[in-house]
């Protein structure tokens, strides 16, 4: 029998392993490519905006929202499984080493995000502030213990199963993550000490708490399933995952949507097609959010007729991309092909709801510009968007699904 130790080497060397199968699908070169184009056009932009950016701009409440976000949302991957409540919970008491590498991995693994926000950040920090490298250095610091302290409270409350609990828990957490990081990048560093102290006694309070409860074994195996099945998803936009469990919600306020729809037996996916859209998975989810993120980032960027339109092709692009494991959706289901004429137009029916979609958030994205009163930056971009948003559809994804469709 495997020690408590090589439990976790073994799990962590899978999960790595399986990491990299799907990696290697996600960042090929032809997707590194565009993310570099991209980046290159998006830091362009950035720099140009920073130099005309308005004094009124809230750089440190936008930066102290977004690092406040991030943290709130750590929490500890244990690489459990279903079989552990059968077969580890015995070991219960011998499990400390196994959670406290849990930890260590969860810690190191998500500080990289924090690494890459606060680098972005830095020249919009250096602008709004007299802050120097050293400054940004003890920033980075002061963010990575707050992350630390949000994985060990975030692992106390995993003992609790009171929804009211963790409800006021993650109200108490925003709040002192918020006013502790406002002060950190405001360089109020004797306000955020006393913000520090708080949180030491709040997490002292809770490891209190919890001394003498167990651990709550299903909780923490549907937390590590649904962690698994978001990357499972985000990796079925690139390839074929097995593993990924399907789910569907009931959105009976959209059936509006498929009134206009066509009916018959050649425009049988195109039915099929909007109705897993509405109802499947997270697709109205994926377009709703990077819609409204790219309104709200557009807004900002209004005075910067470049940023508004790197914004526009980066947000088109990322949800053209995601949407596209929605062809595959249907694959396993035998009844579509009950309907010769409808297979044949498979292709040609998710292309144009895909283009339909695209347009209709590329004219969203540009009618943001129209309400800043800059008809100039509106006709520029919604020219851009829409040309872009087409022939996406019909060079770039066409002839991606026609290769993957031929092999």
């Amino acid at each position: 029998m495997k020690s408590i130790e090589g439990i976790w080497q073994s799990r962590l060397n899978h999960h790595i392993t399986e990491l990299r199968s799907y990696l290697k699908y996600m960042l090929n070169d032809h997707l590194l490519f565009v993310f570099i184009f991209l980046s290159a056009g998006g830091a362009l932009a950035y720099q140009d905006w920073l130099e005309n950016m308005p004094e009124n701009f809230p750089a440190i409440f936008i930066m102290t929202a977004v690092f406040t976000i991030l943290l709130l949302g750590s929490s500890v991957r244990t690489l459990l499984k279903e079989p552990d409540v059968v077969f580890l919970l015995p070991m219960e008491k011998k499990m400390s080493t196994y959670f406290k590498q849990a930890f260590v991995y969860s810690f190191f693994s998500q500080m990289f995000v924090i690494v890459v926000m606060i680098i972005v950040f830095a020249p919009l920090y250096f602008k709004v502030s007299d802050a120097t490298g050293s400054t940004l250095l003890l920033c980075l610091i002061l963010l990575l213990l707050i992350k630390a302290w949000n994985l060990t409270v975030s692992w106390r409350l995993s003992f609790y199963t009171d929804s009211l609990v963790k409800k006021t828990d993650l109200a108490v957490r925003f709040a002192l993550n918020f006013i502790a990081i406002f002060f950190t990048l405001s360089e109020a560093y004797l306000f955020a000490g006393v913000v520090f102290v708080i949180m030491v006694l709040y997490l002292a309070y809770f490891t209190k708490a919890v001394t003498g409860k167990g651990v709550k074994w299903e909780e923490l195996i549907d937390q590590e399933a649904r962690k698994k099945q978001f990357f499972y998803q985000l990796a079925n936009l690139f390839t074929d995952v097995p593993k990924l469990k399907k789910s569907a919600k009931r959105r009976r306020y959209l059936d509006w949507w498929l009134r206009f729809g066509r009916y018959g037996s050649e425009h049988v996916y195109s039915y099929l097609f909007s109705r897993a859209f509405l109802r499947s998975g997270d697709y109205l989810g994926i377009f709703v959010r990077l819609t409204v993120i790219g309104g709200v980032i557009t807004y900002y960027t209004a005075d910067n007729t470049y940023g508004s339109l790197a914004v526009g092709l980066l947000v088109i692009f990322l949800t053209g991309i995601q949407l596209m494991s929605l062809m595959k959706h249907y694959d396993l289901l035998e009844l579509p092909t009950l309907y010769p004429k409808g297979e044949q137009q498979k292709l040609m029916q998710f292309l144009l709801l895909i283009q339909k979609l695209l347009v209709t958030q590329a004219v969203l994205l540009s009618l943001v510009l129209l309400m800043t009163m800059n008809v100039q930056g509106f006709v520029i971009t919604l020219a851009v968007n829409l040309a872009f948003a087409l022939l996406f559809v019909v060079i770039y994804m066409k002839k991606r699904l026609s290769n993957s469709k031929g092999s």
